[in-house]
């Protein structure tokens, strides 16, 4: 990016990362919307306001810290524009440059994983977990083959690819509390909105699961009210051994079926046009699942993050037990699944590289 003398600067991108030349309404704005949030709490921040249990922005705030957005440039997924308010241009709010600052700080020291960072930039425990939350909404899904970037007028871009649910969830809860967090799928049936609570219809034995969600999700759950969503917590199991209860509930999130595209075997081994998988959900509708017959692709796992990472671990082990191969070392099946791979990869690139 151009460096430019103006510190409210910020200019955002979204990279189809298939090399595809259209990307979805929805995502732009979820980008859009992710980062004016982001900007709004690091204001929080900044100007030292008090964070209750459910953070509110205040509509001169809104109106201090508002990202402008000039026409996209033509050729490219490439969105600039400024902070501020437009109808006070000619004054200059010294907070700005901060405010920018910090939400690209915050935003790498996620992306590295540097809790200790993290604590310093934003002291505030409430907003620092609504900052994550915020960024963990704004990445793309896992899979869906598309990344985030966002910089301003200095320093190096923030890059939300699809790896950054999972570096958020161990910024959140401890690796002790994760062995024992559990993702459950169920239908919505019933919302208090006054309690916070909602009831979770479980397919597998007809029951329902109470749990209780943070106030920040009502926008979400009114949306899909009558959908399927997931909630990740604590889980509290009958005597059957199927949850009974929902409790310590970290994450809400919808069902999220949309495609997988797969762009490489593993890395440095590029497939010549991407492939798209359909997820679909197992018939206790517990888990995702992708298959692929014709490559033996047949992964399952309860949440999209854990599916990338299966899917990810199997088009390896293809590659190398298969492709790479000897043909006399294989059954007749096994060298027509070698074949199969090998047409869909550029086999002399992959072998200059190894040379």
């Amino acid at each position: 990016m151009t460096e430019s003398p103006h510190p409210d600067e910020i200019e955002f991108r979204i990279l189809p990362e298939d090399g595809g030349h259209e990307v979805p309404v929805a995502l732009l704005m979820q980008g859009l919307q992710g980062l004016q949030q982001l900007i709004h709490f690091s204001a929080l921040s900044v100007e030292n306001k008090a964070v209750r249990q459910r953070v509110r922005v205040s509509g001169e705030m809104q109106r201090n810290y508002t990202f402008h957005c000039r026409p996209p440039e033509k050729g490219s997924f490439k969105v600039s524009g400024r902070v501020g308010d437009l109808n006070r241009s000619t004054l200059i709010n010294p907070n700005v440059a901060r405010v920018v600052g910090l939400a690209l700080a915050f935003s790498h020291a996620t992306m590295e994983g540097n809790e200790e960072k993290l604590v310093s930039l934003v002291t505030d425990s409430r907003l620092r977990v609504r900052m994550l939350d915020c960024l963990r909404g704004m990445a793309p899904p896992p899979g869906a083959g598309y990344a985030f970037e966002f910089q301003n007028s200095v320093g190096p871009a923030v890059r939300l690819d699809e790896v950054l649910k999972q570096r958020i969830e161990s910024v959140l809860s401890p690796e002790e509390t994760r062995q024992s967090t559990r993702t459950i799928t169920g239908q919505l049936s019933s919302i208090s909105f006054t309690e916070h609570r909602l009831s979770l219809f479980y397919a597998p034995k007809e029951r329902t699961l109470e749990c209780l969600y943070d106030g920040s999700l009502e926008p979400m759950l009114f949306e899909n009210r009558r959908a399927l969503v997931q909630v990740t917590g604590q889980v509290v199991d009958a005597e059957d051994g199927h949850p009974r209860q929902i409790v310590e509930v970290s994450q809400i999130e919808e069902l999220d079926l949309s495609p997988f595209v797969v762009t490489e075997f593993m890395p440095e081994v590029p497939l010549t046009a991407p492939l798209r998988l359909e997820p679909f959900l197992s018939d206790d509708e517990q888990l995702l699942r992708l298959e692929y017959p014709e490559l033996d692709i047949d992964v399952f796992a309860p949440t999209r993050g854990e599916l990338l990472n299966e899917l990810r671990e199997q088009l390896a082990m293809l590659w190398t037990e298969y492709a790479l191969e000897e043909d006399e070392n294989l059954s007749e099946p096994a060298r027509q699944l070698k074949s199969r791979l090998l047409t869909l990869t550029n086999l002399q690139a992959y072998a200059a590289r190894q040379n």
